[in-house]
């Protein structure tokens, strides 16, 4: 009996050991997977959203290029056939940085047309009457993308006048530049300006989403200031914009992509910070040409909605 009953008391220990090591390495499976878990969602989560909104900033850049390149397209097609009109569909990924199965939220954006101010004042001077835009440039339009990334830094960019602006923070960088040209023609003896202003006409509104929104653009036939063949002796554009500092930079390019010496143009950015100045002027028997043109769309968010 007694041996017997030793045989159970052994019996009962072993599996009272054994059990408590199966629930000991259960816990200690836990433990790791918890702790598996928590770095992954701790470190490398964040890098790895970080790496995909910066990845659709990417994507939204395309877009927004996009547009500006039919809208040249478009432009070029509106100037030479005045009477027919066109029109495309831009789509633009508003949101991104998901990740299947770790995370699948998405960060978002806003589009917004016609919310800030772009205008544009030229002034040309001869021996005589002064030549001026007067209001044909004025209140021409915008189409903005703001990003709201959860990681990533977050971005705005700007369409306007044909210029495609990247802004961050309180920089700005023009990422494309816009249907403005200047050269030295006649066997160097002149300087040319070709000018087309885009004027984009539309509905101030703006929608907030993670989805995918279309842009619609269409041709409203084109405008000219009928300055060509004029010999100016100099000129003064006058932007008002949000971004100053890009379009500063513009008029400082295009003058070295053209040559010109430095003593025949002043680039200046208003007391206010809401406007440049670029002021051109010839040297001593050298005339300015100005052509001047504008073309018109018309602009709306999901037009199918």
């Amino acid at each position: 009996m007694e041996r017997t009953t030793m045989k159970m008391k052994t019996k009962r220990l072993v599996s009272s050991d054994s059990a408590i090591s199966s629930v000991v390495s259960a816990v200690l499976v836990l433990g790791i997977l918890v702790s598996v878990i928590t770095v992954v969602n701790v470190q490398y989560i964040p890098e790895w959203k970080t790496a995909a909104e910066q990845s659709h900033m990417d994507d939204i850049f395309y877009d927004m290029a996009e547009m500006k390149n039919e809208v040249d397209i478009l432009s070029a097609y509106a100037r030479a056939e005045h009477s027919t009109g066109l029109s495309i569909g831009i789509p633009i990924k508003m949101g991104g940085g998901s990740l299947p199965v770790f995370s699948s939220g998405k960060s978002g954006g806003r589009l917004a047309i016609n919310e800030d101010t772009f205008n544009m004042h030229i002034l040309a001077t001869i021996p005589g009457p002064d030549y001026n835009s007067s209001s044909v440039l004025l209140d021409m339009g915008t189409v903005n993308y703001m990003s709201d990334n959860n990681f990533f830094v977050n971005q705005k960019y700007g369409y306007e006048n044909g210029a495609l602006i990247l802004s961050q923070n309180n920089y700005s960088l023009m990422r494309l530049a816009p249907q403005m040209d200047m050269k030295r023609t006649d066997n160097s003896t002149n300087i040319t300006m070709t000018i087309n202003v885009i004027d984009i006409n539309g509905p101030k509104k703006s929608i907030s989403s993670n989805s995918v929104e279309e842009l619609n653009l269409r041709t409203n036939g084109s405008d000219s200031l009928y300055w060509e063949g004029i010999l100016f002796t100099d000129v003064t554009i006058t932007v008002e914009t949000s971004y100053p500092f890009a379009w500063r930079s513009f008029f400082e390019w295009m003058a070295y992509d053209a040559g010109i010496d430095p003593v025949e143009y002043e680039i200046n950015i208003s007391p206010d910070g809401k406007a440049v100045v670029f002021f051109l002027e010839g040297n001593t028997g050298e005339d300015i040409k100005l052509n001047v043109t504008k073309t018109l769309f018309d602009v709306r968010l999901n037009i199918l909605a």
